[in-house]
């Protein structure tokens, strides 16, 4: 009778974990269909509100072809965002090398299978993850038997964190007050995820003190305007508002937190001349 080892490796670190020898028989194998030599398992794409949390994950399966002395594996994670044409690869511990097993014949029998683990954490969103994993199967003194490509299916990541912005200021006189204006800030949470409770902080551009104002929820996709008082805009020092300025919301742009008002333009009356 003759025997299948079968070697499982788990985790990111591929190649460090042993083979397991599990007995079955070359005669019952030979009546079931023959199974391929490189195919792809258990595939995971977890999404997750916390960056850390979203991973992608597949597992390489590879049987050795006739005269195979070493087995290998290779896996490579492909990354595409909605900002960029272009597909790039992913850089992260055991992408892009060459992975062996630990048990150096596994492969050298007929009945031999290699099963092989690759996860890949702590993934950037919004953007779309593919694997590719290449197999090569190596004869007798380092003849190249074989090779075989396979892709798994995609994994879409969305950031699902909040995006708090401010959208705009709108700047307008305050009637009976010439030395002050209105200030009114368009607040909006642009994200997936509502946020809050947060700061809103109004500096006005001379020395006067800053207003703050809390605002206990704002909702995904939700704009709210938050008015302020204070100095007559000046173009050469205009006042700015900041959305989370105690940066308490895992806001994953912040980018677009801080907004600086535009001052209106002064208009001026000339004078008709009379005529001579």
């Amino acid at each position: 009778m003759r025997f299948r080892r079968v070697a499982l490796i788990a985790g990111c670190c591929a190649g460090l974990a042993g083979g397991v020898i599990t007995g079955g028989s070359t005669a019952a194998a030979a009546m079931a269909t023959t199974p391929p030599r490189a195919d792809l398992a258990q595939f995971a794409c977890h999404k997750a509100l916390d960056p850390a949390n979203r991973s992608v994950s597949i597992q390489a399966v590879m049987r050795p072809l006739n005269g195979t002395r070493r087995l290998a594996v290779r896996f490579d994670l492909r990354q595409s965002t909605p900002s960029s044409a272009t597909v790039a690869a992913v850089h992260a511990t055991g992408l892009g090398t060459w992975i062996t097993p630990i048990t150096p014949t596994l492969g050298q029998l007929p009945g031999d299978v290699w099963r092989l683990n690759k996860d890949v954490l702590n993934l950037d969103a919004p953007a779309t993850y593919q694997f590719r994993v290449t197999y090569r199967w190596t004869g007798a003194h380092g003849k190249v038997l074989g090779t075989a490509t396979r892709f798994s299916r995609t994994c879409r990541q969305k950031e699902l964190r909040p995006d708090l912005a401010v959208q705009a200021i709108t700047v307008s006189a305050v009637t009976g007050h010439p030395e002050e204006d209105l200030y009114t800030a368009a607040i909006a949470d642009q994200g997936l995820t509502g946020a809050g409770p947060f700061e809103v902080l109004f500096a006005p551009g001379d020395a006067s003190a800053p207003i703050t104002r809390t605002v206990s929820l704002l909702h995904a996709g939700e704009m709210r305007q938050l008015s302020f008082v204070g100095p007559a805009c000046d173009p050469a020092s205009p006042p700015t508002v900041t959305v989370d300025a105690t940066s308490v919301v895992d806001d994953f742009n912040r980018a677009n937190n801080v907004m600086t008002a535009v001052c209106p333009a002064v208009t001026t009356t000339t004078p008709a001349r009379r005529g001579r």
